[in-house]
């Protein structure tokens, strides 16, 4: 970290610590004793009582070979007027790659500021500006797994791109259970690269190449349907979980992947696309439990989708037992490739997938396992319950392109590939409640070894 970060760091703490100590209560001066004033005034209708702000630092909850831990500061602000509430927040990104080093790739910000109309139900609109590094797939696998894999193991089983824009959006909802929402955004895209990142163990071997993206301006509309009925976020057992979105985008995109050759020159885009995510939870008794996923996704309409879009089965958040984009198994229908020399970082490629999940959990119980279950671990005075449970599962999945018949990889609009093409695969595991280990085999490439994986959240 250079003198001048450090420097402005503690000018910062300096301050915060000087606003702080000006609204304490000398010693030796008797305290106020003057009547408040109660009558309203322009200050009143912007602060309340339970309003909120000062100075935010945070971490952006993420862990990757392109940013390290990207760092959030800055100050934010939350107040009430009766049953609306604003949230304000300006914060700026510093990322840990390279030590922290101040340079463009480095930096960023976000921007945000939404107003919410009503309690239980209503409305929320919002505006945002940003500059910062989203992963291509996140619904593949979520955080703290993504993460911790790459933290520990350099494992990244994510890519990444830089957006830099502003995006507008209004949305409606219905408590925490359903929201729709419409935004539309004026953004850049833009490749980026692995740097140097920290990690705790293999830090002789390389990190996986991020792949190259096609660079350009896109204007993004979308709309999003989300309705959740589970009992818990983070160990459901039962309801249902729907995330349904379809997106619609033009701009001008210049292939700078490598995956067209030669690459082509800017090309005006359009295309839209759908990502629909079913999933149904089933306690089928106290201690048993019944749950299922679907995803159906890709292309929908107009050009081909670019690779910031493009999707990918295969890894532990998918089909576990069929390695992270391994490509020699015959035709590719994990990630489409349909060149044998695979771009760099062997990125997703597929326009469509479809992906199949179910999960048997049966919790164990025993006189010791109750013994931790009631008191719990105490860990920097974090209480874990450890609630085992035993694990078995199946997924089915593939990906494949859209045009005229090729082989089994490519199948017209109105087509869908043949179960037997899909790969699948089967698994056991023991799930205590905060972390899962798991082995998974594949089926339908029999001469494949097993996969042994690590998970803190469910796997769905």
């Amino acid at each position: 970290m250079t003198p001048r970060i450090v420097r402005a760091a503690a000018f910062g703490v300096a301050l915060v610590a000087s606003v702080a100590a000006a609204g304490a209560q000398q010693p030796g001066i008797p305290p106020d004793t003057a009547v408040r004033d109660t009558s309203s005034n322009i200050w009143s209708l912007l602060y309340r009582e339970g309003d909120r702000g000062g100075l935010t630092i945070t971490s952006g909850k993420t862990y990757n070979r392109v940013e390290g831990l990207p760092v959030l500061v800055g100050p934010t602000y939350r107040g009430v007027i009766h049953d609306t509430e604003l949230f304000v927040a300006a914060l700026g990104i510093i990322r840990s790659a390279h030590g922290f080093h101040w340079d463009a790739e480095n930096l960023g910000h976000r921007l945000t500021a939404d107003l919410r109309f009503g309690h239980n139900q209503g409305v929320t609109v919002g505006a945002s500006t940003f500059d910062e590094v989203a992963p291509v797939e996140r619904w593949q696998l979520g955080e703290p797994d993504a993460g911790l894999a790459a933290f520990f193991l350099k494992r990244d089983y994510l890519d990444y791109f830089g957006r830099h824009g502003g995006r507008l959006h209004v949305s409606a909802f219905a408590g925490d259970n359903a929201t729709v929402a419409v935004g539309y955004s004026d953004e850049r895209w833009s490749s980026r690269s692995a740097r140097d990142v920290f990690t705790l163990f293999r830090g002789d071997e390389s990190w996986r190449t991020n792949p190259r993206m096609d660079d350009g301006r896109m204007h993004v509309a979308d709309i999003l349907v989300d309705m959740d009925s589970r009992n818990s976020d983070f160990n459901p057992w039962s309801g249902w979980f729907v995330s349904a979105r379809y997106e619609r985008a033009v701009g001008e995109l210049e292939d700078r992947s490598g995956v067209t050759d030669p690459p082509r020159l800017p090309l005006r885009v359009s295309y839209g696309r759908a990502f629909v995510d079913l999933r149904k939870y089933n306690r089928i008794s106290p201690l048993r439990q019944l749950n299922g996923r679907l995803v159906l996704a890709g292309w929908l309409h107009g050009d081909p989708l670019p690779l910031q879009r493009r999707l990918s089965v295969g890894g532990i958040g998918t089909v576990p037992g069929f390695d992270f984009r391994r490509t020699s198994l015959g035709t590719d229908v994990g990630q489409c490739s349909t060149d044998p020399n695979a771009p760099a970082g062997r990125p997703a490629l597929c326009e469509r997938i479809a992906l199949a999940q179910l999960e048997y959990r049966h919790e164990l119980q025993s006189e010791l396992i109750d013994v931790f279950t009631r008191n719990g671990l105490r860990v920097r005075g974090a209480v874990f319950r450890v609630k085992p449970s035993a694990v078995a599962f199946v997924d089915a999945g593939r990906g494949w392109l859209v045009g005229e018949r090729e082989g089994i990889l490519r199948y017209p609009s109105g087509s869908f590939p043949s179960f037997d093409t899909f790969r699948t695969d089967v698994g056991l595991g023991l799930d205590l409640g905060i972390a899962g280990i798991y082995v998974a085999k594949a089926v339908s490439a029999s001469k494949e070894p097993a996969n042994f994986f690590v998970r803190i959240r469910n796997r769905f």
